[in-house]
């Protein structure tokens, strides 16, 4: 069922003083703001939490694009998002990712994830000379699999301490998001005059899954195609 956790990379191993400092702090934080979100604003809490699951799940950094039709939030607090997902992500796994490797089938997951930061280091190899700001282009651009998780293990196959993986996944998050948010921001003042009409917008939510799929099968062919895997 378990089993050593001596493959945990040296860059993510941490004290046990570190790991439960840190992830006292990010999980407190995380629970402090469930509470204070469902005490203040219950339906926007349970509205922003069916968004980040949809981001974690396949909207990725497109999560911004959402605010065109739901107001809910504006574009750049959905950006903002996207920097605090991918900031509490890189921590937790920086700073839990030695006790999970005592896990099989964690240790699985985890192995698959730095095997496929590995091909991209194989097809991308000047990432080695430029590693803090490869891994920041690495972690803001909008195809699955580019995220803080993939981008936490590519920073450590480019030999990067644990301080710079975090600091480049939370400027690539950043950068990411408020950029998605600009985007979308513009892209909807350009629909302005027909937001009212179902039907275009339904070509346009289609012609954006279109899109989101072709730029995910041309970085994977590009992968392919540089490494012959």
């Amino acid at each position: 069922m378990t089993r050593s956790a001596s493959e945990c990379p040296e860059a993510l191993r941490a004290t046990t003083r570190e790991r439960v400092l840190v992830l006292g702090i990010c999980l407190g934080l995380i629970a402090a703001a469930l509470v204070t979100g469902f005490v203040l604003a219950p339906r926007q809490t349970r509205i922003l939490l069916a968004l980040m699951a949809a981001a974690f799940l396949f909207l990725g950094k497109f999560l911004p694009l959402v605010a065109i039709e739901e107001p809910t939030f504006s574009f750049y607090e959905l950006g903002l998002v996207i920097w605090a997902m991918d900031t509490f992500t890189v921590l937790l796994l920086a700073y839990s990712v030695q006790g999970l490797y005592r896990w099989r089938f964690a240790a699985r997951i985890l192995r698959g994830v730095q095997d496929r930061a590995g091909v991209v280091l194989e097809a991308f190899p000047r990432m080695r000379r430029y590693a803090f700001a490869g891994m920041v282009v690495f972690v803001l651009f909008p195809v699955s699999g580019t995220g803080a998780i993939g981008g936490t293990f590519l920073g450590v196959l480019l030999g990067l301490h644990r301080g710079r993986i975090i600091a480049a996944v939370c400027l690539g998050g950043l950068i990411g998001g408020m950029g998605m948010a600009l985007l979308a921001e513009r892209f909807g003042r350009a629909i302005e005059g027909v937001r009212d009409n179902p039907w275009v917008i339904a070509l346009l939510v289609v012609g954006l899954i279109a899109a989101v799929l072709a730029l995910n099968r041309a970085y994977r062919r590009a992968l392919r195609r540089r490494t012959g895997k």
